[in-house]
């Protein structure tokens, strides 16, 4: 007696109810759509401003609320500012480099980085600590870390990542 085969139905593949169920789940559970924008900004403090718009303008299609973007915007501007400032000098001749990644309605990403030696972050210093209130430095760092969800530096001390996760406006909450 001959065996059953155990092929699909003509016209149908083994793996064909799996790719149907593939098939309909919604695109951001699939794949996330990543950008990325590479740029350069002139280590002059008259570049910041716009270089944030630039930044905003890129991270639009991540959808966060406003609130998000403002504080985004404020963290973007201290991190522009302490490259161009601290790391670059002013120099003429160097650029703050700026990654921005987007993944849409999920995150923002932005790393900035200069051609300077770095520092240690472990070693700044608390500026609301009581010692501290009225002493120079630091109070930059302390505020990016209070804006935005993450902040990373590289080993250096020379780049710095910031990271924002989409939320909504009424939970608070991170939405994926």
């Amino acid at each position: 007696m001959p065996r059953a085969s155990r092929s699909a139905p003509q016209g149908r593949s083994r793996r064909g109810p799996q790719r149907e169920r593939h098939a309909r789940r919604p695109a951001a559970k699939r794949l996330a759509i990543k950008r990325r924008l590479r740029f350069r900004m002139a280590s002059r403090r008259e570049e910041v401003a716009p270089t944030v718009d630039r930044v905003l303008a890129a991270a639009r299609p991540a959808g966060l609320n406003v609130e998000q973007r403002d504080n985004l915007a404020v963290a973007v501007a201290e991190a522009l500012s302490n490259a161009a400032v601290h790391g670059n000098r002013l120099h003429p001749h160097r650029h703050v480099r700026v990654l921005v990644v987007v993944t849409q309605r999920v995150c923002v990403v932005v790393e900035v980085s200069d051609l300077g030696p770095g520092f240690d972050s472990t070693q700044v210093g608390d500026p609301t600590h009581p010692a501290r209130v009225l002493m120079p430095g630091g109070r930059g760092i302390f505020l990016m870390k209070q804006l935005v969800d993450r902040v990373e530096y590289n080993e250096a001390g020379n780049r710095v990542r910031l990271t924002v996760e989409r939320r909504t406006a009424r939970s608070g909450k991170a939405t994926a």
